[in-house]
């Protein structure tokens, strides 16, 4: 039996509205802490899916229940053991080699689904600052430095070399990595630093006046990589682009898209002031368009400014089963109340607004048409609902 494995017996239960919680007589699965998530596997067939420490006891979150005295086979799921121990270990590198080197401490850490990231004290850091840090972790990782984990009494513990202090007392477990770091931590961590293989920043982001680095290291940083290469090859392929020219390609593809929606958004204008001139020809209190083929920003154009003129206006874009009613603030109408109020009567299309302005979606153009024709209906007639 390896180490991720053992033979057990569950001590207690309890439920709550996460599911099953138990304790056992001994367990090899580590509880979510110090921004590390818990564990994953499984107690006899059940997956675990949490593990917390609550006053002082380790509890196992299961859908179903073992009853008290049971015997079972306790696994850990040692894939995801393996990344949240490589994930962890690249913080210790990076947390080293910024403070050491550059003078920057770690504020907080944390690993999520995707990637992990930690927040570090230093208002302003760029790329190709980052990318001295990757090639600085790069060439830790390549000289393989071990790593020992043990536990020492608090007496022995070298409090001048500890990257932060501890409140510990007893025996105290200590993670060193042979040259770099000395520190405190319950985590779980790899043997040396060649088994983290490679460690990624992929954003960079201010916050509360810091700097966040979000990263990803191990088979994580392989599929990152993975990733970006299939995105570039799709980018070769439909722009006809080398690894050489893609980026001077996509800002030009940029600027011609920026081009034609100027164009389109000067072409809409002029169609939506025509199309406006025919409809309020019609002296009615009540102006109805409807966009059967055209974009939506086209149609809600269209109605604002058949709104502009004093009038009620009724838009309907068939291409998003939509239903716009808008006033310029001269009519005592809130048209969100009105438009709400009547599709609840209708019993179909779920929208909302504010006084001057209000829109519905509906599931079908069938829909869309009988509101359309209700709604208009009651705003000539001036039938508005309670």
């Amino acid at each position: 039996m390896s180490q991720h494995t053992l033979e057990t017996i569950v001590t207690a239960t309890k439920t709550d509205q996460s599911g099953y919680w138990h304790t056992l007589k001994n367990s090899p699965f580590y509880a979510e802490g110090g921004g590390q998530p818990a564990d994953r596997g499984w107690i006899g067939t059940h997956h675990v899916l949490d593990v917390q420490i609550k006053d002082g006891e380790v509890w196992h979150l299961l859908s179903e229940a073992f009853p008290a005295g049971t015997s079972v086979e306790a696994r850990i799921d040692e894939g995801v053991r393996r990344d949240h121990s490589i994930q962890h270990t690249a913080q210790h590198l990076l947390t080293a080699i910024l403070e050491d080197r550059h003078g920057i401490r770690t504020l907080s850490f944390g690993i999520g689904e995707e990637d992990s990231s930690i927040e570090i004290d230093t208002a302003e850091m760029d790329w190709a600052q980052v990318e001295a840090l990757e090639e600085e972790v790069q060439q830790l990782i390549f000289e393989n430095h071990p790593i020992h984990v043990y536990e020492i009494p608090e007496t022995e513990v070298d409090r001048t070399r500890l990257r932060k202090e501890t409140d510990r007392t007893g025996m105290i477990r200590i993670v060193e990595i042979e040259g770099l770091d000395y520190n405190a931590c319950g985590g779980t961590h790899v043997k040396t630093t060649g088994q983290l293989g490679m460690i990624q920043v992929t954003t960079l982001k201010k916050v509360r006046g810091n700097i966040r680095l979000t990263y990803v290291a191990g088979n994580r940083a392989l599929k990152a990589t993975q990733r970006a290469r299939e995105a570039l090859r799709s980018i070769h392929h439909t722009l006809s682009t080398t690894n050489e020219s893609v980026a001077a390609r996509v800002i030009e593809e940029h600027t011609i898209r920026l081009e034609r929606e100027r164009e389109i958004k000067a072409l809409e204008g002029r169609i939506a002031k025509a199309k406006v001139e025919a409809v309020i020809k019609e002296d009615n209190y009540v102006a109805l368009h409807v966009g059967r083929t055209e974009a939506e920003t086209l149609t809600t154009a269209i109605v604002e400014q058949i709104a502009a003129t004093g009038r009620i206006a009724v838009g309907a874009n068939y291409g998003t089963n939509k239903l716009f009613v808008m006033h310029d603030g001269t009519h005592d109408l809130p048209v969100g109340t009105f438009l709400r109020a009547a599709l609840q009567q209708m019993q179909i299309g779920r929208g909302g607004g504010n006084h001057k302005q209000a829109q519905a979606r509906f599931t079908s153009v069938v829909e869309l048409e009988r509101a359309m024709k209700e709604i208009v209906e009651r705003l000539q007639e001036g039938v508005l609902p309670c």
